[in-house]
């Protein structure tokens, strides 16, 4: 087998530029689908840590009924927790914590916005949502003063700096209308496209002053593992009393997790047309190499090379070419989906312009890297090229040895 590899590595190097162009669709199709699966697999696990650790936590607890589509955020009915309840999460949860999500009119001189306001507990708050990707221009409100942080895209849509004052403006729990006036004492970025578009966060006691209760609009929990969630959910429901619902990271983010599949299903797609063509191609090149090389295959023949060692050798020919464009397309697939991994890329300012509050998802897209996906795609890169080798290789391993030593 050595001296067949010896002897394929040779016939293909006598084209250089026509084995180069074959291969070249093999290191397309494996280093895209490499990427893409990494793109896919990342932004799969963007949206759901973009859910519990940025707004909903492993398992959530907020008004029965309460809205889904985006922007909406009514504090008609708020959260009061059963004393089983309490003692469900102060006995199994790793952290909970309170928030209270209402919709205030932002106004300064004479711009205004309606902004998604966020009263969350000081102490507790950092135990659920961590705070690792923050970056604050200036610092967070401090307990005590009205003060909030608020995100750069209403900072921009408001034209405010840090230390600026301006007024919300809301609806109370009982329906009546109330303002304060609060001073800005950082702009905050945490990573979530959801709250980095429209969001003012606040200490919870100047958001009970807002909307005259000191009650939250939910509770969010932090569990040991992700993988919990659902199972803590239904002790939850048990307790929680009939006026609120418990909704898990994993309905949360059913809706967008579903859109990566499509995705998925998309890129499959496109890899197999890339298969198919780099397929095609390489089949040609066999085919072209024994065509051209008619008397050097009687000559084989003559000397003792049986049918199955010529079909062996044009076959080697292929995986050969499979093998060098599938481990190209590998490394520069899958040395980019590593890089990504790691250093992510940051999309902050695209989805302030574009999302408006209504994605999910974090800013800072991580790409997803899987060993195993990279050693399949060779496997699958090679096993194509093998098998588009068989025909042209069968019509190689049939010629008529005298007939063709006699071929011009």
């Amino acid at each position: 087998m050595g001296t067949t590899s010896k002897l394929a590595a040779r016939n293909l190097l006598r084209s250089p530029r026509r084995t180069l162009m074959t291969a070249i669709s093999l290191v397309a199709g494996v280093g895209i689908f490499i990427l893409g699966d990494g793109f896919v697999s990342g932004m799969t696990e963007n949206v759901i840590v973009a859910a519990i650790d940025g707004t909903v936590g492993h398992v959530q607890l907020r008004p029965k009924g309460y809205p889904t589509q985006p922007g909406q955020h009514p504090i008609d009915r708020l959260v009061t927790l059963t004393p089983e309840a309490k003692a469900l999460l102060d006995r199994e949860a790793v952290a909970w914590t309170g928030r209270t999500v209402f919709a205030p009119l932002a106004a300064h001189g004479p711009d205004s916005v309606r902004v998604m306001a966020v009263g969350y507990e000081p102490e507790r708050d950092v135990s659920v949502f961590p705070r690792d990707l923050w970056k604050v221009e200036g610092a967070l409100p401090a307990p005590g003063r009205d003060e909030v942080a608020v995100a750069p895209r209403v900072a921009r849509l408001l034209q405010l700096k840090v230390g600026d004052p301006f007024v919300l403006q809301v609806r109370t729990h009982q329906g009546a209308i109330n303002a304060l006036q609060v001073t800005v004492a950082g702009i905050l970025r945490t990573g979530n496209a959801e709250l980095d578009a429209l969001a003012v966060l606040m200490p919870a006691r100047l958001a009970h002053r807002l909307i005259a209760s000191e009650l939250p609009s939910h509770i969010s929990v932090r569990l040991r593992h992700r993988d919990d969630a659902e199972g803590f959910a239904e002790k939850l429901r048990a307790v929680a009393g009939p006026d609120v619902e418990v909704v898990t990271w994993v309905g949360e983010t059913a809706n967008l997790v579903h859109i990566q599949q499509v995705r998925r299903k998309a890129l499959n797609g496109v890899m197999f047309i890339l298969m198919a063509l780099a397929a095609f191609g390489v089949a040609n090149t066999i085919l072209m190499a024994a065509h051209e090389r008619i008397r050097e295959i009687g000559t084989l023949r003559s000397m003792g090379m049986t049918e199955r060692g010529v079909l062996r050798l044009f076959v080697t020919e292929g995986a050969l070419i499979g093998l060098a464009g599938s481990a190209l397309g590998a490394l520069w697939g899958g040395w980019l989906v590593s890089y990504w991994s790691r250093h992510p890329i940051d999309f902050s300012e695209i989805f302030e312009k574009a999302a408006k509050g209504t994605l999910n998802a974090s800013a800072l897209i991580y790409t997803h890297f899987d060993g195993r996906v990279v050693l399949a795609s060779i496997a699958v890169g090679v096993v194509v090229a093998v098998v588009a080798s068989l025909y042209p290789a069968r019509v190689a391993a049939r010629m008529v040895p005298a007939e063709a030593v006699r071929a011009p």
